[in-house]
Protein backbone atom coordinates (compact mmCIF):
# COMPACT_ATOMS: atom_id res chain seq x y z
CA UNK A 1 0.00 0.00 0.00
CA UNK A 2 1.24 3.42 -1.15
CA UNK A 3 1.46 6.26 1.66
CA UNK A 4 1.60 10.00 1.16
CA UNK A 5 4.92 9.84 2.98
CA UNK A 6 6.03 7.05 0.28
CA UNK A 7 5.02 10.21 -2.58
CA UNK A 8 6.70 12.42 -0.73
CA UNK A 9 9.76 10.34 -0.56
CA UNK A 10 9.58 9.88 -4.23
CA UNK A 11 8.99 13.54 -4.96
CA UNK A 12 12.57 13.94 -2.97
CA UNK A 13 14.16 11.00 -4.82
CA UNK A 14 12.64 12.45 -8.45
CA UNK A 15 14.36 15.70 -8.12
CA UNK A 16 17.68 14.42 -6.60
CA UNK A 17 17.32 12.43 -9.68
CA UNK A 18 17.41 15.52 -11.79
CA UNK A 19 20.65 16.68 -10.15
CA UNK A 20 23.16 13.93 -9.83
CA UNK A 21 23.08 9.83 -10.56
CA UNK A 22 21.21 7.76 -8.50
CA UNK A 23 22.14 4.33 -7.19
CA UNK A 24 20.81 1.55 -8.83
CA UNK A 25 18.33 0.53 -6.33
CA UNK A 26 17.15 3.86 -5.72
CA UNK A 27 16.64 4.44 -9.25
CA UNK A 28 14.53 0.67 -9.23
CA UNK A 29 12.74 1.98 -6.09
CA UNK A 30 11.70 5.20 -8.04
CA UNK A 31 11.08 3.04 -11.38
CA UNK A 32 8.50 0.86 -9.49
CA UNK A 33 7.55 3.42 -7.40
CA UNK A 34 6.66 5.30 -10.15
CA UNK A 35 4.41 2.48 -12.40
CA UNK A 36 2.11 2.16 -10.01
CA UNK A 37 1.48 5.75 -9.03
CA UNK A 38 0.01 8.48 -11.56
CA UNK A 39 0.45 11.37 -9.00
CA UNK A 40 3.73 10.78 -9.14
CA UNK A 41 4.79 10.01 -12.65
CA UNK A 42 3.27 13.65 -12.85
CA UNK A 43 5.26 15.51 -10.65
CA UNK A 44 7.98 13.50 -12.47
CA UNK A 45 6.89 15.21 -15.69
CA UNK A 46 6.53 18.93 -14.67
CA UNK A 47 10.28 18.76 -13.10
CA UNK A 48 11.25 17.22 -15.54
CA UNK A 49 9.52 20.50 -17.71
CA UNK A 50 10.92 22.68 -15.04
CA UNK A 51 14.39 21.78 -15.32
CA UNK A 52 14.06 21.59 -19.69
CA UNK A 53 12.58 25.08 -19.25
CA UNK A 54 15.45 26.78 -16.90
CA UNK A 55 17.88 25.30 -19.13
CA UNK A 56 16.61 26.28 -21.93
CA UNK A 57 16.10 29.75 -20.85
CA UNK A 58 19.72 29.91 -19.34
CA UNK A 59 21.48 29.15 -22.93
CA UNK A 60 19.43 31.78 -24.14
CA UNK A 61 20.19 34.50 -21.68
CA UNK A 62 24.30 32.94 -22.02
CA UNK A 63 23.81 33.69 -25.96
CA UNK A 64 22.28 37.80 -26.01
CA UNK A 65 25.35 39.95 -25.88
CA UNK A 66 25.37 42.69 -24.30
CA UNK A 67 23.31 42.09 -20.88
CA UNK A 68 24.73 43.18 -17.80
CA UNK A 69 25.44 40.19 -15.07
CA UNK A 70 23.62 42.25 -12.49
CA UNK A 71 20.41 43.96 -13.95
CA UNK A 72 19.74 45.93 -10.69
CA UNK A 73 20.49 50.14 -11.30
CA UNK A 74 23.42 50.96 -9.17
CA UNK A 75 22.82 51.90 -5.65
CA UNK A 76 21.63 55.87 -5.39
CA UNK A 77 24.59 58.00 -4.77
CA UNK A 78 24.18 60.09 -1.34
CA UNK A 79 27.29 62.28 -2.22
CA UNK A 80 25.57 64.03 -5.23
CA UNK A 81 22.80 65.86 -2.85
Amino acid sequence: MRTDTDCRQMARLISDSLDRPVPPAEKARMRLHLVTCETCRIVEEQMGFLRRTVQQWGREQASRPGLPDNPRPPPHDQTKE
